[in-house]
């Protein structure tokens, strides 16, 4: 690389330094000198040199500022000429070699852009890229396009085709966040799982999201749900069935034998039928419970969601059991934070969620002495979520059983009803939250119940 600015500066420096030398001299010959004369011809070289570095650095200036007005409008089609004997040779070399290095670089960048839209286009997860303030495509490819039924759109607005609330939804997402979106597609629901990123290109803010279509998985899932229920009602009902059933014939059958034998019950037949009178109703009684049950799990109220601290959530349901805490000797804690935590829920199903955990978390110690302990624990998960932990000391839950505590009827509790779990995932659910539980054989529970914020 030419070193222009010591060539510069040292051209620059020679005419300065004949501009003070001839100016010394004019000043020696006119005041110090009888050649007076001569006094003259120096000042008009002392001028002279003054003029051509004026001159000179002008036209170094305008050229540099061309060069550069080129630069920045793009245009790499200026060349300087190169002449070896021109004073300006090392300067328009100079310009010559940053023009063919700008031009390499745009040229390998616009191979690059168009190898990154070649790649997007033909690319299976469906994108689409656009400027954040003023919701201009910047990019979006065939796949996108195919999933939406939309050929060509020119702003995020235009998905208002779609679903009204789509192009709001993408402008909220936050970085690194998945969530899912129910849309309705060429007449036929779709799950979607959108995933969004933040770039900046060309001082531009842009925003990139990526679908996946999850209609399957999720099928896949309900089904499982689904057969994961069946099992529960079947054994439920069985349970109740057979009993029923075995016991009427045993009663129809008595009564039958003595009509046969044209006699009365004796006294231990006239026992066993009250007996087993007594137990179908108890079933009867019992299958009936199931079935209000069953309609409970089924008609859980919309919520209402309001603004609401944590904390007040957490004295209101535990101030419940305060003195249930205090009969069985079970010890009760909260971790302490200093700024308000504020979550979006509804009040009165969020009390019947917790206090159906601190119900589940006393019940699991019930068999212990000591060493009884609930502990609650907030924290806060990025922007927009708030993760309450319910933590006890009980005796665990069963590896085998942990993917099914959330299903309908399904329990370990002897005389557990086994809706409690599933009514309490469904509340969060319809909030916008969640429930999820970690647990293991004899050390205890944790239950996190996540709220949106």
């Amino acid at each position: 690389m030419i070193k222009l600015g010591n060539k510069l500066r040292t051209k620059v420096a020679l005419r300065l330094l004949g501009i003070c030398f001839f100016g010394c001299l004019t000043g020696y010959f006119v005041f110090d000198s009888p050649y007076w004369m001569a006094g003259i011809w120096t000042a008009l070289i002392t001028a002279g040199l003054f003029l051509e570095t004026v001159k000179y650095v002008d036209k170094s200036e305008f050229k540099l500022t061309s060069f550069l007005q080129a630069l920045r409008q793009n245009d790499f089609a200026v060349t300087f000429a190169e002449n070896k004997e021109s004073d300006d040779y090392d300067l328009h070399r100079a310009f010559n070699q940053l023009n063919d290095i700008f031009k390499n670089l745009r040229s390998e960048r616009e191979s690059q852009h168009q190898l990154l839209e070649v790649v997007v286009g033909h690319a299976a997860v469906p994108l689409i890229c656009f400027e954040k303030e003023s919701g201009e495509i910047f990019l979006v490819n065939d796949a996108a396009k195919e999933l939406f039924g939309l050929p060509w759109f020119q702003k995020i607005s235009s998905l208002k085709k779609v679903d009204p609330g789509l192009p709001d939804f993408l402008q909220s997402g936050h970085d690194e966040e998945k969530s899912t979106l129910k849309l309705v597609l060429k007449a036929k629901p779709v799950f979607l799982s959108v995933a969004s990123r933040h770039i900046v290109f060309n001082d531009k803010k842009l925003k990139l999201v990526a679908f996946h279509d999850v209609s399957s998985e999720l099928a896949v899932k309900e089904a499982e749900a689904w057969q994961k229920l069946l099992r529960v009602l079947t054994h439920e009902i069985s349970n109740s069935a057979i009993p029923l059933s075995t016991l009427s014939a045993y009663i129809h059958e008595m009564i039958t034998t003595a009509e046969t034998e044209n006699r009365k019950l004796s006294g231990e037949e006239k026992a066993d039928l009250l007996e087993s009178l007594e137990t179908i109703d108890r079933r009867s009684k019992s299958l009936k419970e199931f079935v209000q049950n069953f309609r409970s799990v089924n008609t859980i109220p919309e919520p209402d969601l309001k603004k609401v601290d944590i904390k007040e959530l957490i004295d209101e349901a535990a101030h419940l059991f305060a003195k249930q805490f205090q009969k069985e000797n079970i010890e009760f804690n909260v971790d302490k934070w200093t700024q308000p935590l504020i979550v979006y829920a509804d009040k009165s199903l969020t009390m019947q969620v917790l206090i159906n955990f601190f119900k589940n978390a006393a019940e699991a110690m019930s068999n212990y002495i000591k060493n009884k302990t609930i502990h609650i624990s907030v924290e806060k998960v990025g922007h927009r979520y708030v993760n309450l932990h319910v933590i006890d000391s009980g005796c665990g839950i069963a590896p085998e059983d942990l993917e099914q505590v959330f299903i309908p009827f399904f329990t370990t509790k002897k005389g557990g009803s086994g809706i409690g779990l599933s009514i309490s995932q469904q509340i969060m659910q319809k909030q916008r939250g969640d429930i999820s539980v970690r647990s293991a054989l004899g050390k205890g529970s944790v239950f996190t119940v996540t709220f949106s914020c």
